[in-house]
């Protein structure tokens, strides 16, 4: 029996957050934002931003093989590069157009439908998958079974703990057999969630942002931050953030949804405070920004 060439798979950090779009973060002449790790304190200068804003494996998909694929996250790549036109238009006009505003919305559509964590569901399916596996119920201890499932290709990334090891060992081979068969039933944990369905998700999130009133936002000091979690869940019916260093967006229940173009209105320091103080809220690990000022946040 032969089987397909092996997917693509060389990444292991998935990036939630844009490169693109920490990028638009960065002061006059940096090589990239000030960032800070809000978790651990610990405060970066001006820097490209690398792997920060991004998860192990965030956006991992499995073939039927359950080989770890690339695909996901190169489409989401291709996706944020046409996204990235409407930012450098922003910037660019200091106005958002029709076509601009239909990027922005998905843009934040992306990133409420891509957080890890709303994956759970995933990555408990897949333990279960892998409990199943008759193969390394013989594993002496969970680090050798953890090694064991690396080395496999199956869910690299994900680390078992003392008592899934136990729960393995302690089941029954005819309770591992029935639970696998369910599983396989299901045509696999992908057929129960898919991540690709980020995408198709994502614009009908799309299409709820672009029904609520938009007011664009100017910090003439540039001052505007960003997090590796900027959109809030839910959305609900409004919510602020930067858009880039120094441009806002004040999302908000409708009242007049006819205006075309959005035209900014300057806001006051203590404005751009309040709306930074939210997105610094809702982070996770990181925030960036265009000083080193982000570090005191």
């Amino acid at each position: 029996m032969s089987f397909p060439p092996a997917p693509k798979f060389v990444k292991k950090n998935h990036h939630v957050v844009p490169v693109l779009w920490q990028k638009k973060f960065s002061g006059a002449g940096d090589p990239g934002p000030y960032y800070l790790n809000v978790a651990s304190g610990k405060a970066h200068s001006a820097q490209g931003p690398g792997d920060k804003m991004s998860e192990e494996y965030a956006n991992i998909v499995f073939d039927e093989l359950y080989r770890p694929s690339d695909r996901l996250e190169d489409v989401l790549g291709d996706i944020e590069n046409k996204i990235a036109k409407g930012l450098d238009e922003l910037t660019k006009s200091g106005k958002i157009e029709k076509n601009t505003k239909i990027d922005m919305a998905m843009l934040l559509a992306l990133q409420a439908c891509r957080y890890p964590e709303r994956f759970s569901t995933l990555l408990d399916l897949g333990k279960y998958l892998a409990i199943a596996l008759f193969d390394y119920r013989e594993c002496p201890n969970v680090t050798v079974l953890n090694n064991a499932l690396r080395a496999k290709g199956v869910l690299p990334g994900i680390n078992f703990t003392s008592e899934d090891f136990e729960r393995l060992r302690g089941s029954s081979e005819e309770k591992l057999a029935a639970e696998l068969e369910a599983i396989l039933a299901l045509h696999g944990y992908e057929a129960s969630f898919n991540p690709e369905l980020i995408i198709s998700s994502a614009q009908q999130v799309a299409t709820h942002i672009l029904g609520l009133k938009w007011t664009l936002v100017h910090c003439l000091d540039r001052n505007f931050i960003l997090s590796d979690r900027p959109v809030p869940l839910p959305i609900g019916y409004g919510f602020d953030l930067g858009l880039t260093s120094e441009y806002g967006l004040r999302l908000s229940d409708p009242d007049d949804i006819s205006q075309e173009t959005l035209y900014p209105i300057t806001v006051t320091s203590a404005e751009v405070d309040d709306t930074n103080a939210k997105v610094r809220a809702r982070a996770k690990t990181w925030i960036c920004g265009p000083g080193a000022w982000v570090h005191s946040l």
